[in-house]
Order: structure tokens, then C-alpha cells, then sequence
């Protein structure tokens, strides 16, 4: 049974192997803090400067050393507490914003002790389950004895350190390498290409992956990462589109009739910078989807448009993978009228009835907020539909649901491209 939610928090342990996926009173004066990175100051569309806030790139202290100057590290400020302990405080980039409150730093000390590290929290609460890692690229959960919440902005962690670093973040990383390293060995496949569709607001690439075999295709758009935190997004993003370049009859048979177009990264900076939620300039990009004010959307919107103005083109889903606190799908309600009808119930269903165990979760609406999913349905009349997965959803839950969900959007999708065999004699 599909349950139609509004809100919903789905606690679910945490079993991940992300190395698959990535090999691809206070005493200021009593340690040394690195440099800062300067604070970006960006002109925003209307004139104003958007400024964002800094990050720290180090600390040492009483011979321990904490780091924050690699790709998705965010720690605002460095202190060493008069107990010993040591508080690392965690703004956001600029407010107002959501609550997805990031962190992520390295630890390391001269001898092997263990340290209390008080994470505090300005303009937003914790949100996130600590993660650690020793080469960053195999993580596990923080042991729960080893946390201690003392309120919604206080977490106190106990840290066994030594002279080897010990990662921690508040998810595993996802960086933008990983993504584009991606990106890239999907275009490695003859049946791929990659080109670059735009620049972010500080000059990185905005990639895209064209994947079909077809000559006259219908087109499917997949977008992702959108806010930097969503880590389990793009976990997803990644496991369905995997499905859709095998080598079994139901994928050649998607990329004969279909060409699917991947953004896989719509936010490199704010991934790179560590943010909480949202670009350089300061905006939330999953609310830049009418104004276009950003290079981000822009990139993609110019992308999709000709597909859409054009008569020999046809567009038949939107699909935009994000995070929240549990799994769901925001949808148009199954009453709105969209092309292909009735897609987006009989997908879900059938999910449904593939994952048993597995709540297939939805909340639909049509309401005027300038999400890509809103605006994909106002503009194209397509199921447009914004795909969550929950910051603690089992990662091998994820990987299997996200594949099956793909393989059912190809059992649906695939018909509507074959031709209609004639009953003329």
C-alpha cells in the first residue's frame, strides 16, 4: 500500500559500504587557528552583494590538530574550551535557511587520547548523525555511547584520536570528484556523451550525460544535488541511473526508445564549499526554478527548453533526487492532468508491490513554489517528480529500491515509444 504523507521521520539503521561507490568560558588564546578562507562575495541578479560565511581551515591545540581545508569540509570557527575540550562552532552560510546544518572535518593528535569535541550549533540545530572514517572513503556511524546531545544546538562527541587522521562528518562524503568522476565513466560508454551545459557562479562546470541509442528518442530528465548536505540523493541518483546503462534487454530497450539526460551535480560550488543549502550567491536553487537568477538553473533550464519548443521532441519525466528526514516522492496529484497519464500511480505501485517491507511514501500537490519539480510540470504538462531519500535510510536499502524503481520506469516508459502495430489487413 502507498502512504500519501505529509510528515512523516523514519528512523532506519545505518548500514553503508559508500567505498563502492567513491573509490570510484572559552581560552582563544590557547592553540594556534590556521587561516580562514575568505567569505565569497558574489553579485546577486538583483545588484546586491550576496556574502557567505567563512570557513575555518584549521586548529592546533595542546597537540591535537583538526583540519577543514579539503573538498565539502565546513567548520565555522576553531576554540579550545578551559575544560580541555575543544568547541567547534557551525554557521550557516547566511540566513535565513534550512536546517540542514553540515559539518565535516579531520582530527588527529600526538599521542593517542580521547577527546571531547562540543559541536554548537548558530541558526540551526543538529540534524545529522556523526560519521567517521579513517581514509575517508569507508565510514560507519559514531558509536551512540560516544554522543552525547545536551541540547538542539549542543552535541558533545567523544573522539578516540592519534597520529593517523579520523574523518568526521556529518554525512559520508560525497564530494564533487566523486560526482564527476561519475559522470565521466558514464560517458566512457558508446552509447554516452558529456559536454558541458554551464558555469556555476565561481567558474566550476556544470556537467550532463546523454545516454540513448536511439535516433528519434523521448527524453527523461535526471537532475540531482541540488542542496550540498544531500548526500543520500546522490546515492540514489546514482544507483538508478546505473540500472538504465546494463546490458540486459529491458535497458537496451529504454535506451533505443529513450535519450536520458543526467545533471548529476546542478551545485558544485556549495558541494565543494561544505554549505548548508545553498549556492554562493546565497539562494536556495531549488527555489530559482521562475526567476532563473542563478547560473545553475539557467544552465539546466536552457538545456531542456529546446526539447520542449521543439515539434520533433517529446519529454516524458522530470526527476529530481534529493534528501529530507525520511524516503518520499513529491508528485502532482494523480487528478492533474500530465503526459504520459497516470504515470506516476501505476510507477508507484508497482514500486510498492516489488519492495515489500518498504513503504513507497508520497505527498502530492500543485502549489506556485518555484521548485524544478513545479516548474518541470507547469512548463512541460510531465510528471515532475522530486525524489527524497531519508539522511539515515539504510544505504543498501537505498541502492536496491533505487533500482527497482528504475527498472519500473522502463517497464512504463518503453511501451509509449513502440509503434502500434496495424489492424488494417
Amino acid at each position: 500500500m502507498i502512504l500519501i504523507c505529509r510528515s512523516m521521520i523514519l528512523e532506519v539503521c545505518c548500514r553503508w559500504t559508500l567505498a563502492t561507490i567513491v573509490a570510484l568560558g572559552l581560552s582563544r588564546g590557547a592553540g594556534a587557528e590556521f587561516p580562514v578562507a575568505e567569505p565569497a562575495a558574489a553579485q546577486a541578479a538583483d545588484g546586491a552583494v550576496a556574502r557567505v560565511g567563512h570557513r575555518a581551515k584549521g586548529f592546533e591545540a595542546d597537540g591535537v590538530t583538526f583540519c577543514s581545508d579539503f573538498p565539502s569540509a565546513y567548520v565555522s570557527e576553531y576554540q579550545r574550551l578551559d575544560s580541555g575540550a575543544f568547541q567547534l562552532t557551525i554557521r550557516p552560510e547566511n540566513t535565513p535557511i534550512n536546517n540542514s546544518a553540515w559539518y565535516a572535518f579531520r582530527v588527529k593528535a600526538d599521542q593517542p587520547r580521547t577527546i571531547d569535541v562540543h559541536l554548537t550549533y548558530e541558526n540551526g540545530t543538529h540534524r545529522y548523525r556523526p560519521k567517521i572514517s579513517r581514509d575517508g572513503k569507508d565510514w560507519s556511524p559514531l558509536d551512540d555511547g560516544s554522543i552525547q546531545r545536551m541540547d538542539r544546538r549542543l552535541v558533545v562527541l567523544q573522539l578516540d584520536v592519534d597520529r593517523q587522521p579520523l574523518w568526521v562528518a556529518a554525512q559520508e562524503l560525497v564530494v564533487r570528484e566523486t560526482l564527476e568522476t561519475w559522470m565521466s565513466r558514464l560517458a566512457e560508454l558508446p552509447f554516452a556523451e558529456q559536454t558541458v551545459i554551464g558555469r556555476s557562479v565561481e567558474d566550476r562546470p556544470i556537467y550532463q550525460v546523454q545516454i540513448t541509442e536511439s535516433e528519434d528518442p523521448g527524453h527523461v530528465i535526471v537532475i540531482g544535488r541540488q542542496h550540498p548536505p544531500e548526500v543520500t540523493g546522490s546515492l540514489g541518483q546514482i544507483a538508478f541511473v546505473d540500472r538504465l546503462v546494463e546490458a540486459d534487454d529491458l535497458a537496451v530497450q529504454f535506451r533505443r526508445a529513450f535519450k536520458l539526460h543526467v545533471v548529476g551535480l546542478v551545485n558544485p560550488d556549495g558541494v565543494d564549499r561544505g554549505f548548508w543549502r545553498h549556492n554562493v550567491h546565497g539562494v536556495d536553487l531549488n527555489r530559482d526554478w521562475g526567476p532563473f537568477a542563478q547560473p545553475e538553473t539557467r544552465a539546466v533550464r536552457d538545456q531542456v527548453m529546446p526539447l520542449h519548443e521543439s515539434p520533433d521532441q517529446t519529454l516524458y519525466l522530470w526527476l529530481d533526487f534529493h534528501s529530507t528526514h525520511h524516503d518520499v516522492f513529491y508528485t502532482q496529484p494523480d487528478e492533474a492532468e500530465t503526459f504520459p497519464p497516470e504515470f506516476t500511480r501505476r510507477w508507484l505501485e508497482a514500486l510498492d508491490d516489488r519492495t515489500p517491507g518498504y513503504s513507497v511514501r508520497r505527498s502530492s500537490s500543485l502549489n506556485d513554489r518555484p521548485t524544478s519539480q513545479q516548474w518541470a510540470h507547469r512548463t512541460f504538462g510531465i510528471p515532475a517528480i522530486t525524489y527524497e531519500f531519508g539522511d539515515n535510510t539504510d544505504r543498501e536499502v537505498i541502492h536496491r529500491v533505487a533500482r527497482i524503481s528504475a527498472e519500473e520506469m522502463m517497464r512504463l516508459l518503453v511501451p509509449l515509444r513502440q509503434p502500434v502495430a496495424s489492424t488494417t489487413p
